[in-house]
């Protein structure tokens, strides 16, 4: 299966990925396969185009004495940063499993590599790449990334432009150019007062590149939509089975009723973009022909009479009447002579003076 960047920067289709991040692991490994494939189904029958999942391994992360997280302690998880990773790392030989029952369901594989050697790992699954917001400035993970020339989506969070400019241009050095750069905010919940989506404009002007946006806010609706206002062709937000569910990613992820509600508003909002012209469509014709102003007849004018605005001439709603020419001609017909008997309320055209 092709993938082209086209597809991430089509204004008429939001690409969304639903995130499911650590949410797939529950038990063993089996029964970890099996809440990844629920994941799966329900993020198609969604109406996603890719479901993400991450790979990473706990050594090539963080150093070994990293102590706690005091984000993941407020979600429970007291226990070294290290033992967590080690717990949620997705075992390799489960990756062509999800592969194939994404193919199945119909919907894009994707994962998020925190190494040189994730990533080659999930390299021969892959259309496309991701880069985590915290990988941003990994220097040898970017070049192995350029060098599959496959798509890459970089997440911003937690970075400045000068960060970006580098992994940007490290990207543009090798003459690819196949990168989509995402705004997000990294606060798990990120309050809705933190999104700063007016920065996607920005970001599309600095970097002439696809922007899209990674939600980490708990509203299904308010970051999609206002992100897709200011620009926005890509969406991600994570979603869970259950928010009550034991792990660091369930409370703050969409349950699938929100997932499948966020992306309807999607779709409702792409087919509301139009196509950019200001013209009169062809739903407001109907409307346009009755009660768009025009110049009308007010009384019935005779062969030769002089057409005097406020006299046997004036702008108004036509309704069902022939429609006249528009107002902007008003000064032009002033004082005109009428060439042919003219009805009240008829349009005045042209032909008439």
């Amino acid at each position: 299966m092709e993938f082209s960047l086209k597809q991430l920067d089509d204004t008429n289709h939001t690409f969304v990925i639903a995130e499911a991040g650590s949410n797939w692991k529950c038990g063993n490994f089996d029964e970890d396969v099996n809440q990844a494939k629920k994941l799966i189904e329900i993020a198609s029958n969604a109406g996603a185009d890719a479901i993400k999942f991450q790979t990473f391994r706990a050594d090539t992360t963080y150093v070994s004495n990293a102590g706690s997280s005091d984000y993941l302690s407020n979600s429970g998880l007291t226990k070294n940063i290290t033992d967590i990773f080690e717990n949620m790392s997705m075992p390799y030989e489960m990756i062509p499993i999800l592969v194939e029952h994404c193919k199945k369901s119909k919907i894009i594989f994707m994962s998020s590599p925190f190494s040189v050697q994730d990533a080659k790992q999930i390299d021969p699954y892959v259309l496309l790449h991701k880069v985590s917001s915290f990988e941003i400035n990994h220097v040898r993970l970017l070049e192995f990334l350029e060098s599959t020339k496959k798509p890459v989506l970089i997440s911003t969070g937690a970075s400045t432009f000068d960060e970006i400019d580098y992994a940007v241009n490290l990207f543009k050095k090798n003459q690819n150019e196949e990168i989509c750069l995402l705004q997000c905010t990294s606060k798990y919940p990120a309050p809705l007062k933190s999104l700063n989506l007016s920065v996607i404009s920005k970001i599309k002007e600095r970097y002439n590149l696809p922007v899209g946006f990674s939600d980490h806010s708990i509203n299904p609706i308010v970051g999609p939509l206002t992100a897709i206002g200011f620009g926005a062709t890509i969406i991600e937000k994570h979603f869970t089975l259950d928010k009550n569910l034991p792990g660091p990613d369930h409370s703050f992820a969409l349950n699938p009723k929100e997932l499948k509600q966020m992306i309807q508003m999607i779709r409702d909002a792409d087919q509301s973009k139009g196509n950019g012209k200001k013209i009169i469509l062809d739903e407001e014709k109907d409307l346009f022909d009755y009660a768009k102003r025009s110049i009308q007849a007010i009384k019935d004018i005779s062969k030769g009479e002089v057409l005097k605005e406020g006299i046997n001439i004036n702008i108004l709603r036509s309704g069902k009447q022939k429609k006249g020419v528009s107002p902007q001609l008003l000064n032009k017909i002033n004082g005109k002579k009428a060439l042919k008997h003219i009805k009240l309320g008829e349009g005045i055209t042209d032909s008439m003076f």
